[in-house]
């Protein structure tokens, strides 16, 4: 099945209408599906693949084995890991896009369990591994739509924090893969400060300590500090103090709207009233 004819195909699934999915073939579906999930067509990668998926998994059509058969291949090399480490190629939407679909299993198994454990394991340590090697972090791509890495990213990250199997012995880890996020060297447009502040949040409903998320921020706020007295106000400087002030804004009132008296929330707003990282 080309390109073409897999849109058509998706256009014709009404999940209003069950029989228009029940009648498909969902085996060969959702492979045609994960071959073109990188594709540089954003209607058919975004609106029809992404969306499809999204409703077949939350809308209990696919079965476990389907699902299973998903995660393991939206994981390999091909996928979430195809190109790694490059930038300004369009492999960086095969990576996103699997990323989005085994959030999507990983959201499946947190209410069902039907993953083996061996598979579920790999998941969180791969949206772990994920972010920490993904260098194209391009937002909205001219022509070719969505890219959205490190957005994507965190919500897969955000995830695997909520799966029953996460171990709270990894929340420096996340923590430190958040922040080289952050610190990455480009100035983030596309809300991205918002979308890794789930996988803080996740963290903190997880039960990880609060001091060690003040920790965290001041070692941020240092790590920038110290650029500035050693580089000067660079671009270089900017972009990376550009992205954590951000971050903090957003993180401080995210943490406000959830009533959360964290140390943390005390910390941000040291930081910016004494103006420690500009």
């Amino acid at each position: 099945m080309n390109a073409e004819q897999l849109k058509i195909t998706l256009k014709e699934l009404d999940f209003k209408k069950p029989e228009t999915i029940k009648s498909k073939d969902l085996d060969q579906l959702i492979r045609q599906m994960v071959e073109h999930i990188g594709s540089t067509d954003a209607e058919l990668r975004d609106k029809l693949i992404y969306t499809s998926f999204y409703y077949l998994t939350k809308n209990g059509y696919l079965n476990y084995q389907q699902m299973e058969y998903l995660i393991k291949t939206s994981l390999d090399r091909k996928h979430l890991f195809f190109g790694i480490g490059s930038t300004n190629d369009d492999s960086v939407f095969t990576r996103a896009f699997s990323s989005l679909v085994i959030a999507l299993i990983l959201n499946r198994d947190r209410i069902d369990r039907f993953l083996p454990e061996e598979t579920a394991l790999k998941s969180i340590e791969s949206s772990i591994l994920y972010l920490q090697k993904e260098e194209d972090t391009r937002g909205y791509v001219a022509e070719k739509g969505w890219a959205h890495s490190i957005a994507h990213g965190a919500d897969l990250l955000a995830e695997a924090v909520k799966h029953p199997l996460f171990d709270l012995a990894l929340a420096s880890e996340c923590l430190n893969t958040i922040g080289g996020c952050i610190l990455k060297e480009t100035a983030y447009i596309d809300e991205e400060d918002e979308r890794l502040i789930y996988a803080v949040i996740a963290l903190l409903e997880k039960g990880m300590d609060e001091n060690l998320l003040k920790e965290w921020i001041e070692s941020l706020s240092k790590n920038i500090t110290d650029l500035k007295n050693s580089t000067g106000y660079t671009p270089y400087f900017f972009r990376k103090n550009t992205n954590l002030r951000q971050f903090l804004k957003s993180l401080y009132f995210r943490l406000l709207f959830l009533d959360k008296e964290t140390p943390a929330r005390k910390d941000i707003e040291s930081i910016l009233k004494a103006n420690l990282i500009v």
